[in-house]
């Protein structure tokens, strides 16, 4: 599992400071993949870039739905375990 310090990550996906503060708001509030963010110190924080990429892929499937996909349908329909 890849893990990237915030300025590797923020230019991997090219995020603006605003966007990668909104989208670590949503990933942090979202169970299993808020296990993706990781604080090690205060000034330190590391992301796991498979487990992200694996809520963005969530988060495109849920975005124009009216009956959202839960987690662990996701996860099971993905092949992957909680």
């Amino acid at each position: 599992m890849p893990k990237m310090d915030k300025q590797d990550f923020m230019k991997k996906y090219k995020y603006s400071d605003s966007t990668y503060k909104r989208r670590m708001a949503v990933l942090k509030s979202t169970e299993h993949f808020s296990r993706a963010y990781q604080r090690v110190t205060a000034k330190e924080v590391r992301i796991d870039t498979d487990l992200y990429d694996q809520f963005l892929a969530y988060l495109a499937l849920n975005r124009l739905r009216t009956r959202k996909v839960s987690v662990p349908d996701f996860l099971e329909k993905a092949g992957k375990t909680i």
